[in-house]
C-alpha cells in the first residue's frame, strides 16, 4: 500500500495506519457493494486503493473513507467507480484501466447461475438444467 501516505488525513504511517486504512476501505466498499466486509478479498481492495490513489483520487478517497464529503457530485462518481470496480474486477489506473480480478469479480456472485466465461463448471452437462432457485444450494 505505498500510495496510502499520498492521503494526507488518513496519515497512514507504518503498518498500523495502512491495516486501519484497509479495513475503513472495506467497510466503504461493503456499505457501497451489498456484500459483506469479511468477503472482500483485502489484497484487492489494496490495490483497489492502490489504483485510485494512482489515478489522482486519493483526496477523494480521503473524504469518502472519513464522511466528510463536501461535494457530493465529486463523492458519489468515485463511489460509483469503487462500485464499477468490484463488480466488474476492472481497477483504474492513471489514463487508463487494467482488469485485476475478472474472475473474482462481485458480479459473479451476484448471478450465481452463470460463470465468468472460460471457467470450467463443476460437473457435465451442468448448464443443460435450470438453475436452482435462489438461496437454495446448487
Amino acid at each position: 500500500m505505498a500510495g496510502l501516505a499520498a492521503i494526507p488525513a488518513i496519515g497512514a504511517t507504518g503498518r498500523a495506519g495502512a491495516q486501519e486504512t484497509l479495513q475503513r476501505f472495506r467497510a466503504l466498499s461493503a456499505r457501497l457493494t451489498g456484500f459483506p466486509a469479511e468477503t472482500l478479498d483485502p489484497a484487492l481492495a489494496d490495490g483497489l486503493i492502490d489504483a485510485i490513489i494512482a489515478a489522482g483520487d486519493g483526496a477523494g478517497l480521503e473524504r469518502l473513507l472519513s464522511d466528510a464529503v463536501s461535494d457530493a457530485g465529486a463523492a458519489d462518481e468515485l463511489a460509483r467507480r469503487i462500485v464499477v470496480a468490484w463488480y466488474s474486477g476492472i481497477h483504474p489506473t492513471a489514463g487508463t484501466t487494467s482488469a485485476r480480478n475478472y474472475r473474482q469479480a462481485l458480479v459473479w456472485r451476484a448471478l450465481d447461475f452463470t460463470r465468468p466465461p472460460g471457467t470450467c463448471s463443476a460437473e457435465p452437462g451442468d448448464w443443460s438444467r435450470p438453475p436452482s432457485p435462489a438461496g437454495a444450494a446448487p
